[in-house]
């Protein structure tokens, strides 16, 4: 196992640094004990290359698709190859094309990328202000079905939830002055999330020693659940084919990927913002194509996704 400053020097930052904001970023130092809704079930699970890559050594690796605006297209450029992930999808409404998901949209970047996690809906994964992504175990547990979509992994992640609850345990009980919320182990986590929170250098010391354990525990548990874990995370890139809503039979606008080490092959331009670029040979120094119609651009895409094989 790594230490803290290790896996810190992996992504490139300083853990109570901010290093740009992606969008709905907050710091690590407060996501990992905020539990608003579910308990436990609101857990961070990290979505981090380097501990993907040590459990599963060799990636799905495949066409994505990432939505962005020209400003996000520059930022995308100069990431790629690198270790920070960002999301992606296999499909996609028109609409979205042009509204955006986290930024203003219009701009298609298609690419080859490794997949870390594949969902037929949006998951919410969030970034912290590191770049790296995380998602809660109810995203991996719920059913893509439920209100608060998720991969359906359910009974099959049980044992997993259980050890995570006592990796919990044993870093409460290691670090917490008083654990008078015992035996909640949700309270408690929050509790002492908040007794290390004044921001002195001693409480920074101890809290980073906290994440550290909290890193190197949930990389234990996810070692230990890596082949029912490993499935159910990238079983959707297989299929590519989303449900439909059992109340009313609607798809979702869009599903959701979190990829890294990508290499940009084409952008595409939607209908908004192709008369900009019909006199230009490439953008950023990419190739690109325009569309008059952002029903065209989501076909190919269709088109593209379905030849797919892995």
């Amino acid at each position: 196992m790594q230490t803290f400053k290790q896996y810190i020097a992996e992504i490139g930052v300083d853990p109570f640094k901010i290093v740009g904001k992606p969008a709905w970023t907050e710091s690590l130092s407060t996501m990992l004990f905020d539990l608003p809704r579910e308990g436990i079930k609101d857990i961070k699970i990290p979505l981090s290359p380097p501990i993907f890559r040590r459990i599963w050594p060799k990636p799905v690796r495949t066409t994505v698709f990432h939505l962005t605006d020209y400003n996000g297209l520059g930022k995308l450029k100069k990431m790629q190859g690198g270790k920070r992930s960002v999301s992606a999808f296999f499909n996609i409404e028109p609409i979205v094309i042009e509204d955006g998901i986290k930024s203003e949209g219009g701009y298609v970047a298609e690419m080859e990328a490794d997949v870390l996690v594949a969902s037929p809906d949006d998951i919410a994964s969030q970034p912290d202000k590191t770049g790296r992504r995380w998602v809660t175990l109810s995203s991996l547990m719920n059913k893509p079905t439920d209100p608060d979509p998720g991969l359906g992994g359910g009974a099959k992640l049980k044992k997993m939830e259980n050890d995570i609850n006592e990796m919990l345990i044993e870093i409460i009980m290691k670090y917490a002055d008083d654990p008078k919320f015992m035996p909640n182990v949700n309270k408690s986590w929050i509790a002492l999330g908040k007794e290390y929170g004044s921001r002195s250098k001693e409480d920074n010391k101890i809290k980073s020693q906290i994440i550290k354990d909290y890193l190197d525990g949930m990389e234990k548990v996810m070692k230990k659940h890596s082949k029912v874990l490993g499935t159910l995370l990238t079983d959707y890139t297989k299929k590519r084919i989303q449900k439909p809503d059992p109340d009313s039979g609607d798809l979702p606008m869009w599903d959701e990927l979190v990829v890294n080490n990508f290499k940009i092959k084409k952008v595409h331009i939607g209908e908004e913002f192709g008369e900009d670029f019909q006199d230009d040979d490439d953008i950023l120094g990419l190739p690109f194509e325009l569309y008059t119609d952002n029903g065209d651009l989501a076909d190919y895409i269709y088109r593209t996704v379905s030849r797919i094989k892995l």
